[in-house]
């Protein structure tokens, strides 16, 4: 879901003389998409944080963090179902921390390149290693952008899909996370 990590991997492949750090900026989003019986959802949170460094040009660490009470699905009966499904009192925060990225050597400002990140997603308190295709970009004045979606299962972290009404409403397993996010050298 958070795939802050793949963010690093561009400072490597898309830009030529990287600064040490960056950190995600504000205009970043993080959002859910899903299906259920009553049809599609989105569920969205724009308080992103993160950063990741970049070591001798090669050495890479990155996180990224989303408050699991940032989310937003339009209804005050849909964001409880979320919460309480994604047990955001004991796991108040979903985590992606990158352990491996691939990315091209330096591109031009403003084209996209692809990116591969590998790393560890954790959601309700399960961890789960995942790797997400994405693409990265220049921007510019020490920016960086980072786009992308990754399809998962509720399920595999343990979650329990949020129903209500007797379960006459139940939302499917399958969802799609995607993120947007824009990234400032500091």
């Amino acid at each position: 879901m958070l795939r802050l990590g793949l963010l690093v991997s561009i400072l490597v492949g898309v830009t030529a003389t990287a600064p040490p750090r960056y950190e995600v900026a504000s205009g970043s989003r993080v959002w859910i998409d899903g299906t259920a019986t009553t049809g599609a959802w989105t569920c969205e949170a724009d308080e992103v944080r993160g950063h990741g460094l970049v070591a001798d040009g090669a050495d890479l660490a990155a996180e990224g963090t989303v408050p699991v009470r940032d989310f937003d699905c339009g209804s005050g009966p849909m964001n409880r179902d979320l919460y309480r499904a994604l047990q955001a009192d004991a796991h108040p925060t979903i985590a992606f921390v990158l352990t491996h990225a691939d990315a091209p050597r330096a591109g031009a400002v403003g084209a996209w390149a692809p990116v591969r990140a590998t790393g560890t997603l954790q959601i309700a308190g399960a961890t789960r290693r995942v790797s997400v295709a994405a693409e990265g970009r220049r921007l510019g004045d020490g920016r960086v952008a980072l786009r992308g979606e990754h399809a998962l299962r509720m399920t595999d972290f343990g979650i329990r899909p949020p129903s209500h009404a007797l379960g006459l409403v139940r939302a499917h397993d399958a969802i799609v996370a995607r993120f947007d996010l824009v990234a400032v050298a500091r």
